[in-house]
């Protein structure tokens, strides 16, 4: 079994590219498809051999699933039932998120759109799915940035919370895959953002002035550091944002924007790019320790360390400030030997507790615990997946319990772009580039204007491949992130689930409280063939007793209680009886 997850960053969107590529052999081209527009990713779905979809960000209100106005009537597919958590109908654009799940069909017992908490719940970032041998949790956690972080920090307790609640209540285990917005380690994130703990610099260099003979060498850039932090920290100390201008030099179309100036020397200096606000413009130069307030812990908690610098920040500090250039060689030295991420980040630490102390696992690093630069979100503005210039924060953990029915998939190693391709080391960074663009085959947006360009046919195809553990490297034009993927071994699968309709499960699916119109002309043309059916099977008694048995057959059939797959189930409470038994 197949499961499946994507941020797709506005399901409209990409399923406009979807049934626009033409690529996709005898699907979106045919008379089939144009009079049914859900086929295409019903048919993009079984393409990827996928079983359980989950996307995040679909962005479609409410009241186009009540109504049956969403986008290419996706909810309804011929193979899979959807299962949705929306936004209220007054969100705002910017506060429209909204996950769903798509199951094959007999593979979902119930669902749950509200299983956190009633103030959680409400934007529509979490869908709970029983399929009856394990829970499914499909996450949008939120982002750092788009609100405060004690939310985030409150959302993180409380879906940790619901698991543990499922696993005490079905006594089955539990996977969580999603959007997590956290990069868990230095792996995780481009080389160039990793950060520098100036302070221990600064310390190192008062240890060797008091022990100088027992301290090795100290390397240049360290003393680079140690000579101009001082230089640097008296030139952030005038920072201000400063209105500007920028133009589209293909246009002509002029745009506000705004600009880090600081003085060295008495002359004005640029630091980093244009944006969109002053607050844009200070977040990466802002190096204080910072608190946020904790309500559920009614406490202040650390969120920041002072003097933590992101590796690229740093070298333009220096160069700018100090005049000092540091090459290439000289940053990748930094980067893998003395550049992390921050070690106080409270959502990370909880994702470290998460998989530590909550006793879950990261599938994806638990089969390739080195690969490097292995990213599943770019920043598409700036071109940056064509210099995998990005970050893993799209995962599929599993409770550990789970360990021995995951499957790592028919494959050797991680795919490197087209199927075809054989690397000497796929787990390398240069294997990853060529994975996120294709072999090239993607071509970045020109600045100039015109959109993602168009891809060829060869260059789709590469997303598609044996069924594995790992990351499906969907084109750029359908979203910002890629596709993370869990192989399940089939023996866990229930023979066939019939889903329930209890209240939770019913408000998960409201596109089935409004019918169709062509679902009304189908339930009245079969009304009105109902009599003669009745006469022609009452004309012939031995059809009719077949007919009768056939029914009655399928009616017991789809009544009778689906078996647990009892290798996971007793697997599962066989562990967990050992270790409560150790904890007492």
């Amino acid at each position: 079994m197949l499961i499946l997850s994507w941020n797709v960053a506005g399901l409209s969107k990409t399923l406009e590219r979807i049934c626009e590529s033409s690529d996709l052999p005898s699907i979106c081209a045919s008379a089939k498809t144009k009079q049914r527009p859900q086929a295409s990713i019903d048919a993009f779905f079984q393409r990827h051999q996928a079983d359980i979809v989950c996307l995040q960000e679909h962005k479609v209100p409410l009241t186009q699933l009540k109504n049956r106005s969403e986008p290419r009537q996706c909810s309804s597919l011929d193979n899979y039932e959807s299962f949705w958590a929306c936004c209220p109908a007054e969100s705002t654009a910017t506060m429209n998120f909204g996950v769903v799940t798509f199951v094959r069909k007999g593979l979902c017992l119930r669902a749950n759109a509200a299983p956190l908490a009633p103030d959680i719940d409400a934007q529509g970032r979490c869908i709970m799915t029983d399929h009856g041998s394990f829970i499914l949790f499909n996450v949008y956690v939120p982002a750092s940035g788009g609100l405060p972080l004690a939310y985030k920090m409150k959302f993180l307790r409380a879906l940790q919370r619901a698991m543990e609640r499922q696993r005490q209540e079905r006594k089955i285990p539990v996977i969580l895959v999603g959007d997590l917005n956290i990069a868990l380690d230095s792996k995780d994130v481009y080389w160039k953002d990793r950060v520098v703990y100036i302070d221990s610099i600064l310390q190192s260099k008062n240890e060797i002035a008091t022990n100088e003979l027992s301290q090795p060498p100290i390397s240049q850039w360290k003393r680079d550091v140690q000579t101009h932090w001082q230089m640097i920290v008296a030139a952030l100390y005038t920072k201000r944002a400063v209105p500007t201008k920028t133009t589209n030099t293909y246009t002509g179309d002029q745009f506000d924007k705004y600009r880090l100036a600081v003085d060295v020397n008495g002359r004005r200096v640029y630091l980093g790019k244009h944006e969109s606000s002053p607050e844009c413009c200070e977040y990466l130069f802002n190096f204080e320790e910072s608190y946020y307030f904790d309500d559920e812990l009614q406490q202040y908690v650390l969120a920041q360390e002072a003097n933590v610098v992101r590796l690229h920040v740093l070298a333009e500090l220096m160069s700018r400030i100090a005049g000092v250039q540091w090459s290439d060689e000289t940053l990748r030295e930094i980067a893998s030997a003395h550049a992390t991420v921050p070690n106080v980040s409270p959502p990370r630490q909880w994702l470290r507790t998460l998989l530590n102390d909550g006793n879950m696992v990261d599938a994806f690093r638990y089969f390739y615990p080195n690969a490097g630069g292995r990213f599943t979100c770019w920043n598409q503005s700036t071109n940056r997946r064509y210099t995998n210039d990005g970050s893993r924060i799209d995962y599929t953990i599993i409770d550990r319990h789970m360990l021995p029915f995951i499957r790592k998939g028919n494959v050797e190693s991680l795919r490197c772009g087209d199927a075809s391709v054989t690397l000497d080391d796929p787990i390398a960074e240069h294997a990853a580039l060529e994975a996120a663009t294709a072999n090239g085959r993607f071509q970045p947006v020109s600045f100039q204007g015109g959109g993602i360009q168009e891809m060829s046919r060869d260059a789709f195809d590469t997303q598609f491949g044996k069924a594995h553990t790992g990351m499906v490297y969907t084109p750029p034009s359908f979203s910002d992130h890629i596709a993370v993927s869990l192989v399940v071994d089939d023996s866990i699968l229930p023979p066939y689930l019939t889903l329930q309709t209890d209240a939770a499960t019913r408000k998960t699916q409201p596109h089935k409280l409004q019918k169709s119109i062509a679902a009304c002309f189908a339930v009245a043309a079969k009304e009105s063939a109902a009599p003669y059916k009745s006469q022609l099977i009452s004309r012939i008694p031995a059809v009719s007793d077949k007919l009768r048995k056939s029914s009655a057959t399928k009616r017991a059939k789809a009544t009778k209680p689906s078996k647990p797959a009892n290798t996971l189930i007793n697997h599962f409470r066989k562990v967990e009886k050992k270790r409560v038994s150790k904890d007492a």
